[in-house]
């Protein structure tokens, strides 16, 4: 099998020859080329960009490499409080801090303590209390700045929380502001709020029309600013997500995706693909383990999945898995995806390649939510308000090569 490698293997060769010659020298005369060090450093770096490479042949063809797996993690729940219901929005504060929002109406925070060592320590969660003044579910918890975070609500409400320490579980009672903005946006009856750029927001109103809310800032105060005459119509939209700044895409029950961008100041359909003929449960971008944005993956009933490319707009891949599919989640070069009959499905990308790991599927557990973590971790919840983490054991870094043992 040929290697398509951007290092040229014998040249990197030749040059680790040629350091072990200087350093086999250095260890007679005792002087050191004053040129070592620095060959050493680039040659590390070689190295490292040469196992990059490497790791997506060795997952698919290597012989003794690990095969991929998922298992588990329980959290364990610390003190008093806890969730309730189904979650509506969840926005990661920092490595450790969480809002979520629930389909009742509630919102709290929540803090996950990750041990260093995961074989030796407990992954821990505590919750906070809810946060008063909250009037309405909200649709969409987005960070402003460093100390606060906007909520948009469905009934219309938009609301900032604020506090000089995000870094730990706030006392929400005692170090959390709340503030309710008076706005001249008729979002009353709002389904869906997407962020399309910084501080920008597209929200669906009960007409099914997408109109264009601007936060502003201004002496330290934040407004909203409805633009009304920027948005367009998807009748029968179903879904939503945001692929990168300015560009987004639509579902409908009809399986039609529209792919928009918002340009000008103005939304405008660029294109559309027929997915399939039933509703559009959820969309998401499939991020490659470079993290480049190729293609989206589009769920609905009965097990269908496509995924789609971005700016050809093809169809390159799809099939019928088992249930209702209903969330994604993809972070560097793998994606998670929840069926309503209890099925956690692992894709995986190689070579800019999304496929199934049918051998890693886990069945017979029930969760509402997929948040993405790492490219290993992701955080899922189940209908009682618990949290667990979905571990993927599969060659994600050049470490993992070094640590493989070369005979079984």
């Amino acid at each position: 099998m040929k290697l398509n490698l951007s290092v040229n293997g014998e040249d990197y060769k030749d040059r680790i020859k040629d350091l072990r010659k200087k350093l086999n020298e250095c260890k007679e005369t005792g002087i050191l080329d004053e040129d070592f060090e620095k060959e050493l450093e680039r040659l590390s770096q070689i190295e490292e960009e040469l196992l990059k490479e490497l790791i997506p042949y060795y997952r698919l063809y290597g012989i003794n490499t690990k095969k991929t797996s998922m298992k588990l993690m329980p959290i364990e729940e610390l003190g008093s409080c806890s969730f309730n219901g189904f979650p509506q929005d969840i926005l990661r504060i920092n490595e450790n801090l969480f809002i979520v929002s629930s389909l009742k109406g509630k919102v709290k925070f929540f803090y996950i303590n990750f041990p260093i060592d995961s074989s030796k320590g407990k992954i821990q969660v505590e919750w906070s209390k809810d946060i008063k003044g909250i009037k309405e579910g909200i649709s969409i918890i987005y960070k402003l700045n460093h100390r606060s975070i906007l909520l948009l609500g469905v009934r219309g409400g938009a609301y900032v929380l604020s506090s000089d320490d995000f870094n730990k579980l706030p006392n929400v009672d005692e170090e959390i502001a709340i503030e309710e903005i008076h706005h001249n946006c008729d979002f009353k009856g709002s389904r869906s709020v997407l962020e399309v750029r910084n501080n920008i927001f597209v929200v669906v109103d009960e007409t099914d029309k997408l109109n264009i809310v601007e936060a502003i800032e201004k002496e330290k105060e934040y407004s909203l600013i409805h633009h009304w005459d920027r948005g367009c119509t998807i009748l029968d939209w179903t879904a939503m997500e945001r692929i990168e700044d300015d560009f987004f895409v639509v579902g409908t029950k009809d399986g039609i995706i529209y792919f928009i961008k918002y340009e000008n100041e103005k939304l405008n359909i660029v294109g559309q693909v027929d997915v399939f003929r039933d509703r559009i449960r959820k969309i998401a971008p499939l991020a490659c383990e470079d993290a480049d944005k190729k293609s989206i993956m589009v769920v609905g009933n009965k097990g269908q999945f496509k995924v789609i490319t971005l700016g050809e707009y093809k169809i390159i891949e799809g099939d019928n898995l088992k249930g209702n599919l209903f969330d994604i989640e993809s972070k560097d070069g793998t994606a998670v995806v929840l069926s309503e009959d209890g099925v956690i499905y692992l894709f995986e990308e190689n070579f800019d390649r999304w496929y199934l790991n049918k051998d890693a599927t886990i069945e017979n557990m029930f969760f509402t939510t997929v948040f993405k973590l790492t490219a290993a971790n992701y955080l899922l919840m189940d209908m009682g308000g618990k949290l667990n983490i979905l571990d993927i054991d599969r060659l994600h870094t050049p470490e993992d090569l070094w640590n493989m043992p070369l005979y079984r």
